[in-house]
Order: C-alpha cells, then sequence, then structure tokens
C-alpha cells in the first residue's frame, strides 16, 4: 500500500524534525563550554564534568516521579519524561518509511540506541547537558514506541492477528 506523503515531502519533513531535535539537544536552553580543550584537556574535563553524568539506570527517572507532589513537579514529569518520549517517538514514523530496513525492529532499536549513545557522549564533550543513561533509555522508549503506534491502522490489525 502507497504511503500517504510522498517520499520527497518524507525526507523534508524528516530532516527538519532532525534539525529540530539537534536544537533541543545541543542549543536550546544550554550553553557549550570548549574551554577544557585549551585549559587542561582531558584532565579538566574529567574535573569540570565529574558530577554531570549517570551511569545509573532509572537513577533521573526515579528522582523525577519523586518530585511529582512538590509544586514544579508536574511540569518537570511532563518536560523530562513525557517531553523525552514524545520528542523521539517520531523517528518510529519517518525512519520506517524513509528506509524500510528500520521496520525490524532490532535493526530500530539498535541503530537508535547507538545513535542516542553518541549524542549522550557528544553532549558529555561539549558540556551541553549530562550524560544520563535515563535520556537513552526514555528516548529508545519513546522511538519504539512511535515505531509500534505511529503505523497505519491496518498494519496494527495484521500485526494482532499474527
Amino acid at each position: 500500500m502507497k504511503s500517504t506523503f510522498s517520499q520527497p515531502i518524507l525526507k523534508i519533513l524528516f530532516v527538519a524534525y532532525v534539525m529540530g531535535l539537534l536544537y533541543l539537544l545541543f542549543v536550546y536552553d544550554r550553553s557549550m563550554d570548549l574551554s577544557w580543550m585549551v585549559r587542561g584537556g582531558f584532565d579538566r574535563l574529567v574535573e569540570a564534568m565529574q558530577y554531570r553524568y549517570n551511569l545509573m539506570p532509572f537513577q533521573t527517572i526515579l528522582s523525577k516521579l519523586a518530585q511529582m507532589g512538590l509544586a514544579n513537579g508536574v511540569e518537570t514529569i511532563l518536560k523530562d519524561i513525557v517531553g523525552h518520549l514524545l520528542a523521539f517517538s517520531w523517528l518510529g514514523y519517518f525512519m520506517p518509511r524513509l528506509w524500510p530496513k528500520y521496520k525490524e525492529r532490532k535493526t530500530f532499536l539498535w541503530t537508535i540506541g547507538l545513535g542516542l549513545f553518541f549524542v549522550e557522549i557528544l553532549q558529555y564533550f561539549t558540556m551541553t547537558g549530562m550524560m544520563d543513561v535515563d535520556d537513552i533509555l526514555l528516548n529508545l522508549s519513546g522511538a519504539y514506541l512511535g515505531l509500534i503506534f505511529l503505523r497505519k491502522p491496518e498494519e496494527i490489525v495484521e500485526e494482532l492477528h499474527d
């Protein structure tokens, strides 16, 4: 069955979407500090970033959920959890339509997972954000939910019958 959007339009929308994601990930409400490169090198980076990473799964997510009772709790949940899920869900829409190999879940998840890992490393080294394993988990979950739910209804029904 033919897609409702033509491939060139999908490609333009995908490029615009990726540019928006890059803006959110590296520019919006962030400052880039590359001074560590000229002021001490990698040792300076390690010193400056020693508290700007989280490698413990669900630590950040659970701390955000614990804030629900506070005044800014709902805003925090919407921005930091639901926002991650929604922002990356569109990868699940665009990628399988533009490149059919990404209809296969394993290929899709590995590709997105590696890309997200690279983004987190880049955020760490450019000091534009915190390197957080929970960001990878949330963003990957959002992309996977997009892959599942942003399909044509007949594809979903067909999969349920298989």
